[in-house]
């Protein structure tokens, strides 16, 4: 049981190291594509990537036509809008603060849960999300404590956070009827479907930036691959041993991974500041795992 427990918590933390660097690869990609055509070739990668593995180790499970409004309701949250205000947030914003922003779901999905899924919280579990989102906002002020954020980029970033917390809900039901592998193949299938008028008629596509493929190609694929496949599939398997407020403390830690890796790739400097912010993002996430038994 403990092995298990380990295993959850693993997952927890190697999806959060994949959706860090989602905002360096897709930083990476908007230099030759716009963001609606990453995403949909993002989610074609990712279809045809659970495709074979479903196929190949014959892991295929019957949808339930009943469940295919749950399913589209999901894939309406994510990937359809969240990529859509995640990634023209982080078009105006930085990486490190962009994902600093996405980080603050565990603070919106307690009450969600609570009021959608009956949940409960025990005080080690709200004193550690109240000491995770001082350090991401810590993560987010320069050196002269100011916030030095585009309206525009908080605004798209925001709604990405409470389409992630509606996902929340939507995913802890879809966790109970189905494998965590399933759900993220379906969910990118009907997500898909849901980019096609956006890459055809919403956003112009430029084919000599296409052609550019060299240029690209490698991020697109870690994007498709681990952030759209890996990533969400290990979430999924979190979210249904841990329940939505649990699983998503979790999420403070994309802001630690994103700097850590921007540092390392893209050159960004890691101060004092973002260290004390890392502290306690991690400090926060352990306290609210945390058991104590009652006498």
């Amino acid at each position: 049981m403990k092995n298990n427990n380990y295993i959850v918590h693993i997952s927890g933390v190697i999806a959060m190291i994949f959706w860090g660097m989602s905002f360096i690869w897709s930083t990476q990609v908007f230099n030759y594509l716009n963001p609606t055509t990453t995403i949909f070739f993002r989610l074609i990668i990712s279809m045809v990537f659970l495709g074979i593995l479903l196929f190949v180790f014959k892991l295929n499970e019957k949808v339930e036509r009943k469940d295919l409004m749950l399913f589209a309701l999901a894939a309406l949250f994510e990937p359809f809008l969240y990529f859509i205000f995640e990634s023209y947030g982080l078009l105006n914003s930085a990486p490190v603060v962009s994902s600093a922003i996405i980080a603050t779901i565990p603070l919106f999905t307690p009450i969600a849960a609570f009021f959608f899924l009956k949940e409960r919280l025990t005080p080690w579990n709200i004193a550690g999300f109240i000491i995770s989102f001082f350090g991401v906002i810590f993560m987010l002020l320069n050196k002269n404590l100011e916030l030095t954020v585009s309206v525009k980029g908080i605004v798209f970033l925001f709604s990405a956070v409470i389409v992630a917390v509606a996902y929340s809900i939507s995913l802890r039901k879809l966790t109970m009827l189905y494998k965590p592998l399933t759900i993220t193949f379906v969910q990118n299938i009907i997500g898909m479907i849901y980019f096609i008028p956006m890459f055809f008629i919403m956003e112009q596509v430029t084919p000599s930036r296409i052609m550019e493929i060299g240029g690209y190609i490698l991020p697109l694929l870690s994007l498709g691959v681990f952030a759209s496949s890996v990533a969400y599939t290990l979430w999924a398997y979190t979210f249904s041993k841990l329940g939505a407020a649990k699983a998503n403390i979790y999420s403070n830690l994309i802001p630690v991974f994103t700097a850590i890796f921007s540092c390392i790739i893209i050159g960004e400097s890691i101060t004092l500041q973002k260290v004390i912010g890392i502290l306690l993002v991690i400090g926060g996430l352990v306290l609210s795992q945390l058991k104590f038994n009652k006498k």
